[in-house]
């Protein structure tokens, strides 16, 4: 059964909209720190070579399915796994929206601190120390989950302002809100990155960063480690297995070509990642080449954190007194636009699913998920934040995240005939390369994926992991309680 929910008002004026927006979706602080963090660890060129086949044997395929999901069927992804799995099937959806909410959380608090550090780095505010002002007068960390500590003001303060940004352009429909903030961010976005790569390639030393970069240390490929971290940046950068695709998708009217379009996306999202990896490696070149500092031994982390908010700030310090603000507002601007983007597409999913299994309007079911995610966000302004953080993620953005995937697999491409049987996975009388994948490969990877995080997890058990596990047993729970109380469809009603 198909519902049909998509009045025409709210669907994409263009599909070069739809691109960017879902670009925005995508791009995030794992294209920007993350994905530089990773490639930087893991021997440079050795990193990017793994990356591009997961992304065409996992990242394409599953982009292209749960954009079928949506196109398909026009419906928010409850909705949809209802009309498959009834009951089932709906506790599997909102078991994905309590993630997104989960994330969101605390995205929307991440997205915060990009605001705050562009106006520190405007007036010149970030001293020396940028450890101690990040970490004991910014966050307030206290030293571990079990204390709370104090509210950080400067962080609550840019996380409503990110929350009011989101929800204002959000109550549009998505061709006024989304599609036209996307349309401008993303574009600035690249153009931005691309001109502060070249600039920081003329730079003394910069243009060894690509180098470092593109030259691959073979021998890291054997490392088990390496492809964790290539699965890990894929799920987090694309946001596979939430359903967020699915809620851009059944906006898409009858012009819109998606496998067309998620391959566009796939690839934007790679290059803005490897863009700002260039511009990044660019920096570190530079100050090894300055300062005389191995550069095998600038980032001793792989923390976002750390690198985005206390190694940055030292690295544009070595600028100079003038450009070295100039570069740090350029810098967290552009960590702006990709977190602000990241949090429309969070909103949008959530939304999405509550308009439609509780017969909401627009208005109302975005004003609704803003005031439960900035309420959840609260909670990620205390001083245990990175903490909490640090403990939620491996399970929201880990585990969670590949039973999404495995679970769009099995019910999208085995029971529901509508999805199953759409043309774009065939070609001729034969399945195409992304259908081989997506059906025989990627369900062995994301079960081997699974397995492996699975073992590691009980290898021991701290606070940290009974955390998580209380996230998920919460979420099934509250999952199953949403699933009795939507909306009833007539293909629900024998269960």
């Amino acid at each position: 059964m198909s519902n049909n929910q998509s009045i025409p008002d709210a669907a994409w004026k263009s599909q070069a909209g739809f691109i960017w927006s879902l670009i925005g979706s995508a791009v995030g602080f794992a294209n920007i720190l993350s994905f530089s963090a990773q490639v930087y660890k893991n021997g440079g060129g050795a990193f990017l070579i793994p990356y591009g086949m997961a992304l065409f044997i996992l990242g394409i395929p599953l982009l292209i399915l749960e954009g079928i999901i949506g196109y398909s069927m026009k419906s928010p992804l409850v909705t949809a796994y209802g009309n498959v799995w009834g009951r089932f099937g709906k506790t599997l959806g909102w078991l994905a929206v309590i993630a997104c909410l989960s994330i969101g959380g605390f995205y929307v608090v991440l997205t915060g601190y990009s605001v705050a550090y562009t106006y520190f780095s405007a007036v010149n505010a970030i001293p020396h120390d940028s450890k101690g002002f990040f970490v004991d007068l910014f966050l307030k960390t206290t030293s571990d989950i079990t204390d709370f500590g104090q509210l950080s003001i400067p962080v609550f303060v840019s996380t409503i302002v990110v929350a009011a940004i989101a929800w204002f352009v959000l109550a549009r429909n998505v061709k006024d809100g989304i599609e036209r903030v996307c349309s401008i961010f993303m574009p600035m976005l690249a153009i931005i990155m691309t001109i502060f790569a070249i600039i920081v390639s003329i730079l003394p030393g910069g243009i060894d960063g690509w180098f470092y970069y593109l030259k691959p240390d073979f021998a890291k490929l054997s490392d088990p480690s390496l492809w964790r971290d290539v699965f890990g940046q894929l799920f987090f950068s694309l946001s596979l297995g939430l359903g967020i695709i699915v809620g851009y998708s059944r906006h898409t009217g009858k012009t819109i070509n998606i496998p067309k379009a998620m391959m566009y996306v796939a690839l934007g999202d790679f290059a803005v990642s490897f863009i700002s990896g260039a511009a990044i490696f660019g920096c570190l070149a530079h100050i090894s080449h300055m300062q005389s500092i191995p550069f095998d031994s600038i980032l001793s982390t792989d923390s976002t954190f750390e690198i985005g908010f206390i190694v940055f700030p030292q690295i544009f310090t070595f600028f100079g007194p003038i450009v070295g603000p100039v570069i740090g507002v350029i810098f967290f601007f552009c960590l702006f636009i990709a977190g602000i983007t990241g949090v429309f597409s969070i909103i949008e999913s959530i939304a999405g699913n509550i308009e439609i299994e509780f017969q909401l309007s627009r208005k109302k079911a975005v004003s609704l998920t803003t005031l439960a995610m900035t309420g959840l966000a609260s909670l990620f302004c205390m001083g245990n934040a990175s903490h909490l953080i640090d403990a939620l993620v491996p399970m929201v953005m880990g585990t969670n995240m590949l039973i999404g995937a495995l679970a769009l697999i099995v019910v999208f491409q085995y029971a529901s005939i509508e999805v199953k049987t759409h043309p774009v996975w065939t070609k001729g009388n034969r399945l195409h390369i992304h259908t081989f994948f997506l059906k025989i490969v990627a369900p062995v990877l994301l079960i081997a994926i699974l397995s492996g995080n699975l073992f590691q997890e009980f290898q021991s058990f701290d606070i940290q992991k009974s955390v998580r596990w209380t996230w998920f047993i919460l979420a099934l729970c509250v999952s199953g309680v949403l699933t009795r109380y939507s909306r009833k469809d007539k293909s629900l009603a024998k269960d």
